[in-house]
């Protein structure tokens, strides 16, 4: 993970830290959903009482990664998540080289809700790098169809992540981590949203930002997917 530049200091928690969010009901199948959740959660509990819980991924991401990992190579990086690869390459760095060199919107959407917070972070702005290239892709009117689903779904899914995380987190190492995480989902929705919700304060140190201001951002960034 790149270094710990930035400090974000936001209001009370949004759901108690002991409380998973419900998984959207899904009509994938159960062996699949079942096999994602194996593969992005860590069953040995590392981290349990470090960070909040994570997010499910929601439904329409479910359904683009399922057709992801039918590609050979997709399933083989996507399965590079899981703990039991933990030894052998903790920060999945096979994964995410294969994210960036694919431009892989499924895996690292898979990757902003795993069970480790570094992979989440960097999955978030693996995110963003892809949607930084979309002027440069030519597509059909059926491929600008698909982008524009794969949109709808990052910022579904990340609107509920703000929704079901705590915005802040006692502690201090794991505090500053978990920061980041947050504002990375906030700059990742401003970007797939096209919105610009600059963060105040000093940015050296710390940024705050109100309950006001917060919930305008969320109301922008629901306006923006038609709720």
């Amino acid at each position: 993970m790149r270094p710990l530049h930035f400090l974000l200091l936001l209001p009370t928690l949004a759901c108690r830290p002991d409380e998973t969010p419900a998984q959207d009901h899904c009509e994938l199948p159960p062996d699949f959903i079942t096999y994602v959740n194996r593969t992005l959660t860590d069953s040995t509990g590392l981290f349990k009482d470090h960070y909040p819980p994570v997010t499910p991924l929601a439904c329409e991401v479910l359904g683009l990664l399922q057709v992801e990992v039918t590609e050979d190579s997709a399933r083989y990086h996507f399965e590079r998540l899981s703990r039991r690869y933990w030894s052998e390459d903790p920060h999945v760095h096979r994964t995410h080289a294969y994210i960036r060199r694919h431009l892989s919107f499924p895996l690292a959407m898979a990757a902003t809700a795993h069970w480790y917070a570094d992979t989440r972070i960097e999955g978030l702005r693996e995110l963003q790098e892809y949607r930084r290239m979309r002027p440069l892709v030519c597509t059909t009117k059926e491929g600008s169809t698909k982008l524009e689903m794969q949109d709808r779904a990052a910022v579904g899914y990340l609107l509920r992540v703000l929704e079901t995380t705590p915005r802040g987190i006692n502690g201090s190492e794991n505090s500053t981590i978990h920061d980041i995480y947050i504002r990375e989902v906030m700059q990742t929705l401003d970007l797939f949203t096209g919105r610009t919700h600059s963060l105040e304060g000093d940015q050296r140190m710390r940024v705050d930002m109100s309950e006001q201001r917060f919930e305008q951002a969320m109301n922008d960034w629901r306006h923006w997917l038609g709720e």
